[in-house]
């Protein structure tokens, strides 16, 4: 039962990053400098997921069921297009930010409940625009409201899907954890100003690259500074804790991310969850880092190749990656609950990486990779030179997080 609702609060949450408008500024006025463009939806729920995470940790966790139920009941009154406009963002990226630090807390330190979790908000995703854009073309049966009004923007069928994992997932979280007792955990300042200070200075370098888009060398220049962000972070995160920063940063970047299926379908969609769910198993059964690691810099060093041997099969990057991902990710667990709020963000907040292998190969991208790249695309040999750089330093700084 408890896996099975945090595996829904993971769906939810991963669906939600998915289908609503976190990529938009929560700021009207950009002060001058643009900060309404580091401000944005993810940002805030990485920032709501830390600190909702801290504060309950450090309250023992009381009332951490209840705070999650509220979540997933603003998610549902958003998700029907009852707060509109920025209030509605604001609602959106806030309570998906409780949801998520709030589940992290309920998980505690065990494991198989971290995994699930973690792989749901992956999944989802990875795969819930998709899956929604499947749902409004397809030409069966349609749902029978319809949506008047301000709420004009919410489409049905996505409506739908975000309000019944919502509502299974508040089922399940009551009747799995009503009573049981969260074990109180233990969080520092540090862990807080982790969790507030990275998704700011993602957004910091993504709003960089942006104003100076022309440019490859400031592209390169904020990879550069976010690969220092993540170390930074995950050395003062405590234990090994910060493993799952890196691990997350590397897979990412590794291009699970922006991996365009073969044919938008529901097989392939669901193939690609079945294979980040069989790397979870697998890694959850025979759980070996480095091995993960070495499986990533590999698919790398493939990319790698492609630049000067030509076209691979579209097999290893399409398939290779969700397996390897799922496989490390797991790997890393478990962490402090607190500590898995923050690392689980990191995808989303710091999705410069996620173009550094797949431009070379031509994948598309997702969240407007043009505006990420800048109008001069970096050549194809060296994004995937730095791409292995960026890979082997998240490897070394995982064994030495994994040493000390």
């Amino acid at each position: 039962m408890k896996l099975l609702s945090m595996l829904l609060a993971g769906l939810t949450v991963g669906y939600s990053i998915s289908v609503m408008a976190l990529r938009e500024p929560l700021l009207y006025n950009d002060f001058g400098f643009g900060a309404s463009a580091i401000l944005d939806g993810v940002v805030v729920l990485a920032i709501a997921a830390a600190v909702s995470a801290v504060v309950l940790a450090r309250s023992g966790g009381r009332a951490t069921l209840w705070i999650a139920v509220a979540a997933l009941l603003v998610i549902v009154f958003e998700s029907l297009g009852m707060a509109s406009g920025l209030l509605g963002d604001w609602a959106a990226a806030l309570s998906v930010g409780v949801l998520l630090g709030a589940s992290a807390i309920l998980t505690a330190s065990h494991r198989g409940a971290q995994a699930v979790l973690a792989l749901g908000i992956l999944a989802a995703a990875r795969v819930g625009a998709e899956l929604g854009t499947l749902l409004t073309s397809s030409s069966g049966p349609q749902f029978a409201w319809e949506v008047v009004g301000p709420e004009d923007a919410v489409v049905p069928q996505r409506a739908a899907m975000a309000v019944a994992l919502a509502v299974l997932a508040a089922i399940f979280l009551v009747a799995g954890y009503r009573t049981s007792s969260v074990a109180t955990s233990q969080a520092s300042t540090r862990t807080l100003a982790v969790g507030v200070a990275l998704p700011l200075v993602a957004g910091g370098f993504g709003w960089w690259t942006t104003e100076y888009r022309d440019s490859s060398l400031v592209w390169f220049l904020a990879l550069a500074g976010l690969t220092v962000a993540a170390l930074v972070a995950a050395w003062l995160l405590p234990k090994r804790d910060g493993s799952l920063i890196l691990v997350l940063f590397a897979s990412w970047a590794g291009g699970v991310g922006t991996l365009d299926v073969i044919d938008k379908s529901y097989a392939s969609l669901g193939f690609t969850v079945l294979l980040l769910a069989a790397g979870g198993l697998i890694a959850y059964r025979f759980p070996q880092i480095y091995l993960g690691l070495l499986a990533l810099l590999v698919v790398a060093a493939a990319n790698l190749a492609q630049t000067f041997l030509g076209d691979l099969p579209a097999s290893l990057a399409l398939w290779a990656v969700p397996l390897v991902a799922g496989y490390v990710v797991v790997c890393a667990l478990p962490t402090a609950p607190t500590s898995l709020a923050i690392g689980m963000t990191v995808p989303f907040t710091m999705p410069l990486t996620v173009t550094v292998y797949l431009v070379s190969s031509g994948a598309p991208m997702p969240w407007a990779g043009d505006d990420i790249l800048g109008g001069s695309q970096p050549n194809d040999t060296a994004l995937a030179v730095g791409g292995l750089v960026v890979l082997s330093v998240c490897a070394a700084g995982v064994w030495l997080l994994r040493r000390r």
